[in-house]
């Protein structure tokens, strides 16, 4: 890769974090190099997405139209493509500040790069990837810009990124949950026109989601249905914005995720009300009255809906 030069000074592998193979194991905080924030499609065109089961946190909120979009946090890199990936929103800008996340994109108005700019938040697009994202020809534009576990860690290499410290979850065993109430199948009103349903599938300890429109959500690069092993369903503030946030010049919306809320988090078939709190940096905690909400080790799916909305 020839280096931008605006990205000249390597920081590094990427941030590995232990998922925890015990129960309620901890993660002790260590300084190690910035995730990626890589901003993934959920159209109709874009499905099947690939990668995104490799993901440690993936958030999913609602932009102008009522259509959903990805940031997924990579602490790690594996084989195989991700994407395909679009835009970067407001909320984009809000969560690679907390995460301290090196944002990789395919473009966006010029006041979400000018906003991504004066904030100092690391960020490659098409155009500054010098080829570590690149078009896949056997899928329609614009639903077609990926990258790879090579390129993004070529990415996060090549592109100075401040250390982060902060440390995942404590991670509970899915035969080891107990309390809340057991839920077999929710569907989640992202917004009015996105409304994915999961269903906890016991075999494959974790959540699979489906669709209205186009049915079960498999990545492309297995074929395989996604498993989420914990969903967990914040309810922040969302206000609509006069800033242009796309480049065909529509405004968007601006997702709060400071401070704190009430949250639901579903678990091993189990469903926990609790309370969301945002530290400056790293993950929300989420709290329950009888302690800290199980999650599971595995992939985390954070869905951002508005104050007052819940599951079905």
């Amino acid at each position: 890769m020839k280096v931008p030069a605006a990205v000249t000074t390597a920081v590094g592998s990427l941030l590995v974090l232990t998922l925890g193979a015990c129960s309620a194991t901890a993660v002790t905080p260590a300084t190690q190099s910035a995730p990626l924030l890589v901003q993934v499609e959920n159209s109709a065109n874009a499905r099947p997405q690939s990668g995104l089961q490799n993901a440690t946190i993936v958030y999913e909120y609602v932009t102008e139209g009522g259509i959903s979009r990805f940031s997924a946090i990579y602490t790690a890199t594996k084989d195989g493509k991700v994407g395909p990936i679009r835009s970067a929103r407001l909320v984009s800008i809000a969560l690679a500040r907390i995460y301290g996340a090196i944002v990789v994109f395919s473009g966006g108005s010029d006041y979400i790069k000018g906003q991504l700019q004066s904030a100092g938040i690391p960020h490659v697009d098409e155009n500054s990837a010098n080829g570590d994202l690149f078009r896949d020809d056997s899928r329609s534009a614009p639903h077609n810009l990926y990258s790879d576990g090579s390129h993004l860690s070529d990415i996060s290499a090549h592109t100075s990124a401040p250390s982060v410290s902060w440390s995942l979850w404590q991670r509970t065993q899915a035969t080891s949950v107990t309390g809340g109430k057991q839920v077999a199948r929710t569907t989640v009103p992202v917004s009015d026109t996105e409304t994915p349903t999961f269903a906890y599938d016991t075999s494959a300890g974790g959540w699979k989601r489906t669709e209205p429109d186009t049915g079960a959500f498999v990545d492309a690069n297995t074929h395989a249905p996604l498993v989420i092993s914990t969903l967990i369903v914040q309810q922040v503030k969302i206000e609509a914005t006069s800033k242009v946030v796309d480049v065909n010049g529509q405004t968007g919306v601006d997702h709060d995720v400071t401070g704190s809320g009430k949250a639901q988090v579903f678990t091993a078939g189990r469903e926990f009300d609790a309370t969301w709190t945002q530290a400056a940096t790293g993950p929300p905690t989420f709290s329950t009255a009888s302690g800290q909400a199980p999650i599971a080790p595995g992939l985390v799916w954070i869905c951002l809906v508005a104050v007052g909305t819940t599951t079905s």
